[in-house]
C-alpha cells in the first residue's frame, strides 16, 4: 500500500469513527468533555488529511482504492446496525467503543507506514478513545 492509499484509507475510517462517535445517542456515562476533546481530534486529523491529499493532488482520487472503502463502508454500516438494533445501549456502545479502539490503533498503524514511506505530513499524536 502505497502512502496516499493509507492516507484516503485513514481519512475514510476518521470520518466514519466522526460520524458514530459524534451520534447524539452516546451514553450519559460518557464524559462529554473527553468525548468533545476526542471529536475535535478527529476532526483535525481530518481537515489535515484533506490539505495533504488536497497537496498531493489526489482531491479527485479521494475515494481511494474500491475494494477498500467497500469494506470500510460496510464495517461501519454494521456498527451502526448494531447499535441500532440493541436500541443503543449503554452495553452496545460499549462495544462500539472497543471496536472505535481498533480502528485507532488501525489508523496509528496506517499513520507511522506513511511516515516511514515518504514525507507526508501526519501529526504523530497517537489517536486514542478513553
Amino acid at each position: 500500500m502505497d502512502k496516499n492509499q493509507a492516507a484516503i484509507i485513514t481519512f475514510h475510517i476518521l470520518q466514519h469513527l466522526l460520524s458514530i462517535l459524534s451520534s447524539p445517542n452516546t451514553p450519559t456515562h460518557w464524559i462529554d468533555r473527553t468525548r468533545h476533546s476526542l471529536l475535535n481530534q478527529i476532526n483535525h486529523y481530518i481537515h489535515h488529511l484533506e490539505q495533504c491529499l488536497a497537496d498531493q493532488g489526489t482531491r479527485s482520487q479521494r475515494r481511494g482504492p474500491h475494494n477498500s472503502h467497500l469494506r470500510i463502508s460496510r464495517y461501519f454500516r454494521h456498527i451502526r446496525n448494531f447499535l441500532q438494533h440493541n436500541n443503543y445501549s449503554a452495553c452496545a456502545w460499549d462495544h462500539v467503543r472497543l471496536q472505535a479502539r481498533d480502528c485507532f490503533r488501525h489508523v496509528d498503524t496506517l499513520i507511522q507506514q506513511m511516515k516511514s514511506r515518504a514525507p507526508l505530513a501526519v501529526s504523530s499524536k497517537p489517536l486514542s478513545i478513553h
